[in-house]
């Protein structure tokens, strides 16, 4: 799996911590494909979010080592060389675009970057800057863990442009285009989505992959996918009450067709 593979360095058993406001338990024999005794280096000023996604990822048998700003976050990640860092974009001391750009010049590792309501601005540069994904702040553990079992995804073209007719998504510059003119910058969630469906063009995407792919457990409301999806249409232009590029196929899930025009 290449810059994927597991690394031998020193464990820290993971922190038990109260779990309130995260997501249900999680299967005790999940696994992720991340080699032997998986490391995810968590940086975050936020001591109950690290204690409580350190739990919650031991449940998949990954350790989690964790600090508090973005310089000890260099520091560990020097000394251990995790099989991942995830790290907050708003780190103190040093943020985290900063800490993403010394560690990809310096270790050939994937960095995850943490992206709360306010820091969307950062989505972009990050991924131009090497990120290997962005996920949403506060983390659900089940997503966490999805985009970590996901973590070969650029083996498999996850950082390459995907081009459906008239439709192109690059997520290395975190743009979206119809017939060569940039749409609206996309929310990450949204982009995820329709990174998704034009992955699968052409195919269906039942709700329940979207949603445990994009969303884990987060999507409880039965109108959180529509939502998104009508979004999407709208940044598209696709017609609300006819679409015809995200298709409901009704009481199953979406199927993306390349635009034709």
């Amino acid at each position: 799996m290449g810059a994927w593979l597991s690394t031998t360095h020193p464990r820290r058993p993971p922190a038990s911590a109260p779990e309130d406001g995260m997501d249900e338990p999680l299967p005790p024999s999940t696994r992720i494909p991340l080699g032997t005794d998986p490391v995810v280096l968590l940086a975050d000023s936020d001591e109950r979010i690290r204690q409580g996604l350190t739990a919650q990822l031991a449940k998949y048998q990954v350790s989690v080592v964790h600090c508090a700003d973005g310089a000890a976050a260099l520091l560990e990640a020097g000394l251990r060389k995790p099989d991942v860092l995830l790290v907050s974009a708003d780190l103190p001391v040093i943020d985290g675009a900063t800490v993403l750009r010394l560690v990809r010049r310096r270790l050939s590792i994937p960095v995850v970057l943490g992206v709360g309501p306010d820091d969307t601005a950062q989505v972009a540069p990050a991924l131009a800057a090497g990120a290997s994904a962005c996920v949403a702040r506060p983390y659900r553990p089940r997503e966490v863990a999805q985009l970590l079992s996901l973590a070969d995804r650029g083996s498999r073209g996850w950082d390459q442009p995907l081009v459906c007719g008239p439709l192109t998504l690059d997520p290395s510059t975190y743009e979206v285009r119809m017939h060569g003119v940039p749409t609206a910058r996309l929310p990450l969630r949204e982009f995820q989505l329709l990174h998704l469906l034009m992955l699968n063009a052409e195919k269906v995407i039942t709700r329940d992959r979207i949603r445990a792919e994009l969303w884990g457990e987060g999507a409880r409301r039965s109108n959180t996918i529509t939502v998104h999806i009508r979004r999407l249409r709208e940044r598209l232009g696709d017609d609300p009450h006819h679409p015809e590029i995200i298709q409901t196929v009704r009481g199953v899930g979406y199927r993306l067709v390349p635009p034709t025009s």
